[in-house]
C-alpha cells in the first residue's frame, strides 16, 4: 500500500490517495495517517480509495475509527471512489450508513467543504 498525502492550502482538508492493498499488514500506517489528517476541531480526511482493490477487516477498522474521530472533533471524514470490490465489503458488513461516501474526489471535497464551513 502507498499513501501519497495531499493538504488543500485553501481549507484544512488533506486528502490521502491510497494506492494497493489495506491489510493487516498496512492497516496500523493508514489508521497512523487518518488520525494525522484529523488533528482537531473543524479538520477533514477525504480518503480517495480509487486504487484500492482489496480491504480486509483491519481496514475497515481504520475507517469506522477516521469516521468516529471526525465526529468526535466536529471534523469530516469521508471516502471516495470506491471499487466495487471495497464497496461490496463496505456494504456486506452494514458499515455504509456509518460512512460518508461519493463517487469521486471532487464531491467528496465539495462536500466537505461545505460541512466545515458551516
Amino acid at each position: 500500500m502507498e499513501i501519497f498525502i495531499e493538504k488543500l492550502s485553501d481549507s484544512q482538508i488533506t486528502i490521502l490517495k491510497i494506492s494497493g492493498r489495506v491489510d493487516a499488514v498496512t492497516a496500523p500506517d493508514l489508521e497512523k495517517a487518518v488520525l494525522d489528517a484529523l488533528p482537531g476541531s473543524s479538520s477533514g480526511c477525504v480518503l480517495d480509495l480509487a486504487d484500492v482493490d482489496y480491504m480486509s477487516s483491519a481496514g475497515l477498522r481504520v475507517l469506522v475509527i477516521g469516521a468516529k474521530t471526525a465526529t468526535a472533533t466536529k471534523g469530516v471524514f469521508s471516502l471516495a471512489a470506491l471499487q466495487l470490490s471495497v464497496k461490496k465489503v463496505i456494504d456486506m458488513v452494514g458499515f455504509t450508513p456509518l460512512l460518508e461516501i461519493h463517487t469521486d474526489r471532487d464531491g467528496a471535497v465539495y462536500a466537505a467543504r461545505k460541512r466545515l464551513v458551516v
